[in-house]
């Protein structure tokens, strides 16, 4: 009995230790965010976005944004090819609507590894997008904003040229 014990825990142990805690995050995309995340008191009430939309180029790379396991890898019906990471402090990451995955379920992945690509956009009037939703694993309902695990980003300004079109992001003045 004592044996088996130790070796429970010699196992539990060593899982912690490969699952890094996700002590920063990435985010898995450099778009800009196209959706926010949206929940109210219900969290299965029409309306709700439970997680926020990257826009990216079609094909580029989507990033794990923490470390952890990959528990799923697969297609959704109704949300397309999606991984889920879990990890090492009880955080579930999704990403949905991948053009491929490039991952395997039970992989271990770094913080910033390509585990994806972005899929070409469903019509002329939406971007090329990543899904990305983060719960505490433990929880069904534990949704959270993923803004709030994610590193501050500095949006550098449009500006408009003469002849009243956009121009590239101009630099901040010092």
């Amino acid at each position: 009995m004592r044996r088996s014990v130790v070796l429970t825990f010699a196992a539990a142990l060593t899982a912690m230790i490969l699952a890094a805690p996700a002590a920063s995050w990435t985010w898995p995309a450099d778009g800009q965010v196209i959706r926010a995340f949206s929940l109210g008191d219900d969290p299965y009430a029409g309306g709700q976005h439970r997680g926020i939309d990257i826009a990216a180029d079609s094909g580029s790379g989507v990033r794990a944004p923490a470390a952890g396991t990959v528990t799923f890898a697969g297609t959704v019906p109704g949300n397309g090819r999606t991984v889920t990471i879990r990890t090492g402090d009880g955080y579930a990451v999704t990403l949905v609507g991948l053009g491929s995955i490039g991952v395997l379920k039970n992989a271990l992945v770094s913080e910033g590894e390509t585990v994806g690509t972005i899929a070409p956009a469903p019509d002329e009037t939406t971007a090329a997008n990543v899904h990305l939703g983060i719960r505490i694993a433990s929880d069904p309902d534990g949704y959270l904003d993923p803004v709030t695990l994610l590193p501050t980003r500095i949006e550098r300004p449009v500006t408009s040229d003469q002849t009243g079109n956009e121009a590239a992001p101009t630099e901040p003045e010092e």
